[in-house]
């Protein structure tokens, strides 16, 4: 599978713990896709695989004041919508996520595919509230067979059009704990559109705080 690397420079003079994510501005906070902690003047490599194969995924957390450990419930292996060179759509997978007893998971049964291009479909139910969700920490989202990219909370009787993407935000944090939670972050996070870069991308930390795609 592809990857996408980032080289990292800490020129801030203090230790930082750096985090991937896909999210810039939340709620709740963003998934950890990778983390990192890079000494003064030090440096590192992010590197995030990029799946051949994305999985849907159904996610609780638990939330204390700075970081959150993430629960994955369920996840299915989804294709994507794709527009063929005789310009005819493929539809990519819908996914049902259903709720039972307030326990969310997402169903096994097939359901007619709806996914646009570059797109899956997640659909729910009303067999929730806006209320349960909320208060049980509901998240759906996408990510590799073995972690979750990116979560949002789930709203009842809703079709959400997924677009897996390679935009990611670099931030910096006091303390990571692990590649699977939710954290507060610090400091404005660095957007990296990869699909518009060309290899591996440099990105420099400076002294006064803020984080550069260096050329």
């Amino acid at each position: 599978m592809p990857s996408l690397i980032v080289k990292l420079q800490n020129q801030t003079g203090q230790t930082h713990n750096y985090i991937l994510s896909q999210d810039a501005v939340q709620p709740p906070k963003p998934l950890v896709i990778a983390n990192v902690k890079v000494p003064q003047q030090g440096s590192a490599i992010i590197t995030v695989d990029i799946p051949n194969t994305y999985y849907a995924y159904a996610i609780t957390y638990q939330a204390p004041s700075h970081s959150s450990s993430v629960e994955t419930i369920a996840k299915r292996a989804i294709t994507l919508g794709k527009m063929q060179d005789d310009g005819t759509q493929t539809l990519g997978s819908s996914v049902q996520y259903v709720v039972t007893d307030k326990v969310p998971d997402l169903a096994d049964g097939a359901l007619p595919k709806e996914g646009k291009v570059n797109a899956f479909e997640i659909r729910t139910g009303s067999d929730f509230t806006e209320k349960d969700a909320k208060e049980g920490n509901f998240l759906i989202g996408y990510g590799s067979k073995d972690q979750a990219y990116q979560g949002f909370i789930p709203m009842p009787a809703s079709s959400y059009q997924i677009f897996p993407s390679q935009v990611f935000y670099l931030n910096f944090v006091d303390e990571t704990k692990g590649s699977t939670m939710i954290i507060e972050t610090s400091g404005n996070p660095l957007k990296i559109d990869f699909s518009a870069l060309d290899g591996p991308v440099s990105v420099v930390h400076r002294q006064d705080g803020e984080l550069f795609i260096e050329d």
